[in-house]
C-alpha cells in the first residue's frame, strides 16, 4: 500500500512540475465584461435565491466563452452579478479564446466555473485541450482562467495523462552562426 501511495505522490509531483513548465494560457479577459446569453428548453428562476436552473439543450455564451450541457445552474450575488455557473452533461462542454491566441476546449461530466475565483473545476472524465500547447486528462482538473494554471488528479483506478506540445526548434540563429566562425 505504501508503494502505491509513493507512486501516486511521485505522479502528482511530476504533474505539478509539468504544469508549472507549461506556458501560461489565460482566458480572454474581455469576456468578463460581456453579457451572458442563455438558450435552453426550460428554465426556472428563483429571484430571492439569485438562482436560475436551465435544462435541455443548454447553451451559454459570454464573449468567446461557450458552454453546452444537459443542465445548467447560474448563481448570482446580491448585486445580480454572475458568481458561478455549473454545467452538467454527458459530457458538459466549454470553450474559450485565450489571450495569447488559440482556443481552450474542455469536456467533463461536471464543469463548475466560479467567476469570483476565476476557476473552472472539471470532474468526471475531464479533458482540457489548449490548441498548440497540450492536452490534459484526469478525473478532476482545476483550471485558473486568470493565471492559466492547471492542476489535475486521477482516481484510484488510474492517474492523469498529459500531452505537451513541443515548439519546433528553429535552425541555428544568425547570431549563433557568427559565434561559430
Amino acid at each position: 500500500m505504501s508503494t502505491l501511495r509513493s507512486r501516486a505522490s511521485a505522479s502528482l509531483s511530476l504533474v505539478a512540475l509539468l504544469a508549472l513548465a507549461a506556458p501560461a494560457a489565460q482566458a480572454l479577459k474581455s469576456d468578463a465584461d460581456q453579457p451572458l446569453e442563455v438558450a435552453a428548453n426550460h428554465f426556472a428562476t428563483n429571484q430571492n435565491k439569485h438562482l436560475t436552473t436551465l435544462t435541455g439543450a443548454v447553451k451559454l455564451t459570454r464573449g468567446t466563452m461557450k458552454g453546452e450541457s444537459d443542465k445548467g445552474t447560474v448563481y448570482q450575488n446580491d448585486d445580480d452579478e454572475i458568481s458561478r455557473v455549473v454545467l452538467e452533461g454527458k459530457p458538459a462542454r466549454m470553450q474559450q479564446q485565450l489571450d495569447s491566441g488559440g482556443l481552450m476546449r474542455a469536456t467533463a461530466a461536471n464543469i463548475d466555473y466560479d467567476t469570483d475565483k476565476s476557476t473552472a473545476i472539471l470532474t468526471g472524465n475531464a479533458v482540457v485541450i489548449q490548441e498548440g500547447r497540450g492536452e490534459f486528462r484526469g478525473e478532476r482538473i482545476v483550471y485558473n482562467t486568470e493565471s492559466g494554471e492547471l492542476t489535475g488528479e486521477g482516481n484510484s483506478g488510474g492517474g492523469i495523462t498529459m500531452k505537451m506540445q513541443a515548439k519546433p526548434k528553429s535552425e541555428t540563429k544568425p547570431a549563433d552562426k557568427d559565434k561559430q566562425k
